[in-house]
C-alpha cells in the first residue's frame, strides 16, 4: 500500500515515531502551559490543541491503524471477561469506595458503551471522565451514542506523550480496556499511565496476550490467495510475537516505578451473543479490511471463521466462542 507521494505506508498498530524522556516521579509544567486540565478546550476544532490533532489525524489517514467504528459495537466489549473484570476484580481491590471524588481516565474508549454502561457505574464520586480514542471515527460515535454530561470526549494517542501532557498528574483512576495490545510498544503505555496519574492514583489495564484471532491471521497470511493483502501490514501485536506473559508486564509496570496490586495472565474463553455480533467484532478489528477487495471480502470473512474456529477447537459453528490470553492488572503509582 502506498501513499500519494509514493511512500510504502507501514499499516497495523499504533507506532510512536519518537523516543520521549524517561518516566519521572516530579511533575514538570511547562512554561506558558495550563495548568488544570478542568481550564482546556480538548475538542478537535479547539486551537490550542489543532497541531496535536492534525497530527493524529494523519497517522490514521496513514493507516497505522484501522478500526471500523459503524461495526464497532456500541454496547460494551461483548465479553464476559471484561464485565467481571470491571464490575467484580475492580471494587474487591477497592474501587469505587473513596469518599474523595475521582477524576477518571479511559484509555481507548472506542465508541464509549464500556466506558458508560460498565466504568462509570463504579465511581459514584466521580469528578469527571476523560475518555480518549486514537481514532476520530470512535470519538465521533461516542459523543452521538454514549453522551453522558460526565463524560469529556477526545482524541488522543496512548503512545504520545504530546497528546496526553495537559492531563499530567491530574488523574486518580486509569483505566484501559483491550487497548495495550494495539500499542507497538506496550510499555510507553504504561509510563504515560504513570505520569498521568497523581501520586496515589491507581490503573487498571486489562488486554491481550495472545489470541486466536491473530493466529487465524498468521495462518492466513500463509495462502497464497491472500499473501498479497499482507505486504507491510505489522499485524502481529508485540505481546504475541514475543510471546510476554503477566510475569514480564509485572516486572516492567514496577520497573517503571508502580506497585503492583494485582496481576494475573489466564487463558479464557468468551460468549458471543450471535453470529452478528461476532462478525463484526472481528471485522470491526481487521487491520486488512479497508485493502480487500469488495468482491473478495465476503471469502476473505468466510475463511477467516473457519480457520478461527479451527484454532479455538471449535467443532460445532453455532457455538460462538473466542479463546484468549488475558492480561489483568492493577497497579498503584507511589505516594511520595
Amino acid at each position: 500500500m502506498a501513499s500519494k507521494d509514493g511512500k510504502k505506508l507501514k499499516l497495523g498498530f499504533v507506532e510512536e515515531e519518537e523516543e520521549y524522556p524517561n518516566v519521572s516521579p516530579k511533575k514538570s509544567v511547562k512554561k506558558g502551559k495550563p495548568q488544570n486540565i478542568f481550564d482546556l478546550d480538548l475538542s478537535p476544532s479547539s486551537g490550542s490543541h489543532e497541531k496535536e490533532y492534525r497530527k493524529l489525524s494523519l497517522n490514521i489517514m496513514e493507516g497505522k491503524i484501522n478500526l471500523d467504528a459503524e461495526l464497532y459495537s456500541l454496547q460494551p466489549i461483548p465479553f464476559q471477561t471484561v464485565k467481571l473484570f470491571l464490575t467484580k476484580t475492580l471494587p474487591e481491590l477497592g474501587w469505587g469506595q473513596s469518599n474523595e471524588e475521582e477524576t477518571l481516565f479511559d484509555a481507548g474508549c472506542g465508541p464509549g458503551g464500556t466506558t458508560t454502561k460498565l466504568i462509570l457505574p463504579l465511581f459514584p464520586r466521580l469528578k469527571k471522565c476523560f475518555a480518549v480514542d486514537i481514532l476520530p471515527g470512535m470519538i465521533d460515535s461516542a459523543k452521538k451514542h454514549n453522551f453522558d454530561p460526565k463524560i469529556e470526549y477526545s482524541v488522543a494517542n496512548l503512545a504520545d506523550w504530546s497528546s496526553l501532557e495537559h492531563f499530567e498528574n491530574q488523574i486518580t483512576k486509569f483505566v484501559s480496556v483491550y487497548c495495550f495490545h494495539w500499542l507497538k510498544d506496550p510499555r510507553k503505555g504504561f509510563e504515560n499511565a504513570f505520569r498521568l496519574l497523581k501520586p496515589g492514583g491507581e490503573a487498571a489495564i486489562t488486554c491481550v496476550l495472545e489470541s486466536s484471532y491473530y493466529s487465524t491471521l498468521i495462518e492466513m497470511h500463509n495462502n497464497p490467495e491472500w499473501t498479497n493483502l499482507f505486504q507491510n501490514v505489522d499485524y502481529v501485536p508485540t505481546f504475541q510475537k514475543y510471546k510476554h506473559d503477566g510475569a514480564y508486564c509485572k516486572k516492567m509496570a514496577e520497573d517503571i516505578g508502580f506497585e503492583v496490586l494485582y496481576c494475573k495472565d489466564e487463558k479464557k474463553t468468551n460468549v458471543f451473543r450471535s453470529d452478528k455480533e461476532r462478525k463484526d467484532f472481528f471485522w470491526s478489528i481487521c487491520v486488512l479490511r479497508p485493502y480487500i477487495h469488495s468482491d473478495r471480502k465476503k471469502a476473505f470473512e468466510q475463511e477467516f471463521l473457519e480457520v478461527l474456529d479451527k484454532l479455538n477447537d471449535i467443532k460445532d459453528a453455532s457455538l460462538l466462542l473466542q479463546k484468549d490470553k488475558i492480561l489483568e492488572i492493577v497497579i498503584k503509582k507511589p505516594e511520595f
